[in-house]
């Protein structure tokens, strides 16, 4: 009798480890895979769009396009397709001022919305759009909702058109309100907000330059105090810029100042982290300035300088990961995280970021 209990439970057993290898089985293959794409344009103008995906999977990419990230023809609007083991494709488009956006259908399953990471405009430096960046939740940032940049103060008639058919409505200046103009009216921005940050005045700085008196090494100490202070006493502006967000009828939106890079970099840190983005892609995303800004484009001129001012105002004008990792050591110091930062100084209570994250995310 008791070797029958024994069998009966064994297989009992053996039933329900095979019931679980199921339930495992199936609810890993039922998880959708791993997608980064990369979308560029040449100078054919060619886009050319990659893709690469874990675990693989096998069948082809459909490849729709629209000037709406918001919006493709998914029945009629085909312009591609290739096999997902190409990994890549051109796609040869006639020029034009819109911008394009694609839709990628990998295996009739899975859909992913991508578009150059900069838009080009004529005297514009870093402009560049911050969608497509994946949160820990792995809901993505919308493509065409939030553009950072430096101003935009000089844009010739064919960039301005370009800007337009972006359909910005808000613009948000965190420059120096000495140093503020506003946009060209030919844009016709709904609203304008100038929110100014002045932690030291830069004709000073610019002095110090010109008497030969700032080298590199003052330069970086200069930013790193910088991004401290940036954390410490722009918690006001900062403050009112979520406010500004936080409202569905502002986007999209662009955020500025001189160059991109500082003002508008922190402000982009701080909204990244209000949406749950990773603190490595946050970095990458600040350190795309060195790539996006030619420091030709500065206001100095630094040609008959000695070396060492040359490096200094390079060092000033570089994305540098000691700049942001010296604010990130502050807060996390102060107030334990970033959220515990959000919510304390900037009164990003966790309804707030996900109302945020309403807004953003897909």
């Amino acid at each position: 009798m008791f070797a029958n209990i024994y069998q009966e439970s064994q297989t009992i057993l053996n039933h329900l480890k095979y019931l679980f290898l199921l339930i495992i089985f199936s609810a890993c293959s039922s998880s959708e895979p791993e997608i980064d794409i990369v979308c560029e344009i040449d100078n054919t103008p060619d886009y050319i769009l990659k893709w690469d995906i874990s675990p693989v999977i096998e069948g082809n990419v459909k490849i729709y396009s629209s000037v709406d990230p918001q919006n493709f023809d998914t029945e009629n609007g085909l312009i591609a397709e290739c096999p997902i083991s190409d990994e890549n494709i051109r796609i040869h488009t006639n020029p034009t001022i819109a911008r394009k956006y694609f839709l990628l259908r990998f295996d009739d399953k899975y859909d992913r919305i991508v578009g150059t990471r900069s838009q080009q405009f004529n005297f514009v430096q870093n402009f560049r759009d911050l969608g497509g960046y994946k949160n820990y939740d792995k809901k993505r940032i919308k493509w065409g909702m939030l553009y950072r940049s430096g101003k935009i103060d000089s844009l010739d008639n064919e960039s301005i058109q370009r800007m337009k058919n972006l359909k910005i409505k808000t613009l948000i200046d965190f420059r120096d309100s000495q140093i503020f103009t506003l946009p060209p009216s030919s844009l016709k921005l709904e609203n304008i907000i100038h929110m100014p940050i002045s932690l030291y005045p830069l004709d000073m700085l610019e002095e110090k330059i010109n008497n030969h008196e700032f080298k590199r090494g003052d330069a970086c100490v200069f930013m790193q105090d910088l991004f401290i202070d940036l954390s410490k006493k722009a918690t006001t502006t900062y403050k009112s810029m979520f406010n500004q967000l936080l409202m569905p009828e502002n986007y999209p939106v662009v955020l500025t100042c001189s160059y991109g890079k500082d003002y508008t970099g922190f402000a982009v840190v701080l909204i990244l982290s209000a949406l749950n983005i990773p603190e490595e892609t946050i970095l990458d995303d600040y350190l795309l300035t060195n790539q996006y800004l030619d420091k030709r484009s500065i206001d100095l001129n630094l040609v008959d300088f000695p070396l060492d001012i040359q490096e200094a105002v390079t060092a000033l004008m570089t994305a540098d990961e000691q700049y942001l990792n010296c604010a990130f050591k502050y807060i996390k110091r102060q107030y334990g995280s970033i959220q515990n930062y959000l919510e304390q100084e900037l009164n990003m209570t966790p309804e707030k970021q996900k109302r945020l994250q309403e807004i953003l995310l897909q």
